[in-house]
């Protein structure tokens, strides 16, 4: 395999979910700027409804950043010439009518986690995940501190699920064969048991808290989010980890950790300042490795790590890429199903981790 295909692993802005914000960032009449890979996107939260609302930056009509606008009731007015935007992207008259103009490029939000998603794309082709304690009851959130990388999400989601990183870096010893699975045209899994061997503080917590059995699942959704469900001790845990590319093939990642149980419990909030802690701490171990990394998909499959990451590769190569066109053009794009993962090696993705040549 040459080295320039071999980092050629998937689309520079997977058509996506991405978690642009928390949601306390962005009160009502508030306006937030954020990359959406080559472009940027607005975010307002409405005054009246409350509800926020995604646009393409500058504005359709003459190009005007819309950062500098004002959120009048539930839409949005430019700062050029003050035409007001409505939350479906058409502009209105004074007397409000809508004007025959192109509309806003709009992109769909969802709410949750006390975080704010946007998918990137005219509308989204699937719905934002829900780890399973999220589905089976209550549950209590905390997010991370953002991080950027002058790495692409790919890079990031890669070291996200490359078992051999994981035993060799932070401490991890598996108890079973891990096994890898396609779900969906948008889902690939990744589970795996392992005991803990590090000797940091965390490490010690966490084999005390998990009687030495982590029982651990890993998502990967749409290519650049990562979804992390794990069963410690008792306690059932979940970090959603979204990789948003920008303009430069960098990445900030944006993180929420939750733990089942009532918000407003003091044990569920003891529980779930526990569980950030102890993820920002597992995630820190990757923060000096990281840096200047020149990742390539590995040419051969020497371990099982190997062999796992080259196939998640093939799931990246099979995903669609983010066209930021306008709506009206954009909507012929997502008449088209994602491609399926290629044939020579798609058979083998629900494997045991065995490996080839160990």
């Amino acid at each position: 395999m040459a080295l320039d295909q071999a980092r050629n692993v998937g689309p520079a802005c997977p058509r996506n979910w991405y978690l642009l914000a928390q949601a306390r960032e962005l009160e009502r009449g508030a306006i937030l700027t954020r990359s959406l890979g080559a472009i940027e996107v607005v975010l307002f939260r409405g005054r009246d409804n409350g509800r926020v609302v995604a646009f393409a930056a500058h504005c359709a009509h003459a190009g005007c950043h819309l950062q500098h606008g004002k959120v009048v009731g539930d839409a949005l007015r430019c700062a050029l010439h003050h035409r007001v935007i409505r939350a479906d992207g058409k502009f209105v008259a004074k007397d409000g009518g809508v004007l025959a103009s192109s509309p806003q490029t709009c992109f769909p939000v969802a709410e949750r986690f006390g975080c704010i998603f946007v998918f990137a794309g005219a509308s989204a082709t699937f719905e934002l995940p829900v780890p399973e304690i999220g589905a089976a009851g209550l549950i209590a959130t905390r997010s991370l501190p953002a991080q950027s990388f002058p790495l692409t999400w790919s890079t990031l989601i890669s070291n996200g699920m490359d078992i051999d990183h994981l035993q060799a870096v932070h401490d991890r010893a598996m108890r079973e064969p891990p096994t890898l699975r396609q779900i969906d045209a948008h889902r690939l899994r990744l589970d795996y048991c392992a005991a803990v061997t590090g000797r940091h503080l965390s490490d010690h917590v966490m084999k005390w808290i998990a009687n030495d059995e982590i029982r651990t699942s890993i998502t990967c959704i749409g290519g650049s989010m990562m979804l992390v469900e794990s069963r410690v001790g008792r306690r059932r845990t979940f970090v959603l980890l979204s990789m948003c590319p920008d303009a430069q093939a960098g990445s900030t990642v944006r993180a929420v950790v939750g733990v089942a149980g009532a918000p407003d419990r003091l044990g569920t909030q003891i529980a779930v300042r526990l569980a950030a802690w102890l993820f920002h701490a597992f995630l820190q171990k990757d923060v000096g490795i990281l840096q200047q990394m020149d990742w390539h998909e590995p040419e051969v499959e020497l371990t099982q790590g190997d062999g796992l990451t080259r196939r998640l590769c093939d799931f990246f190569r099979s995903l669609p890429d983010f066209d930021a066109a306008p709506a009206h053009l954009e909507s012929k794009h997502l008449e088209s199903t994602p491609a399926e993962l290629p044939q020579s090696r798609a058979p083998s993705l629900m494997v045991a981790a065995g490996g080839r040549g160990g």
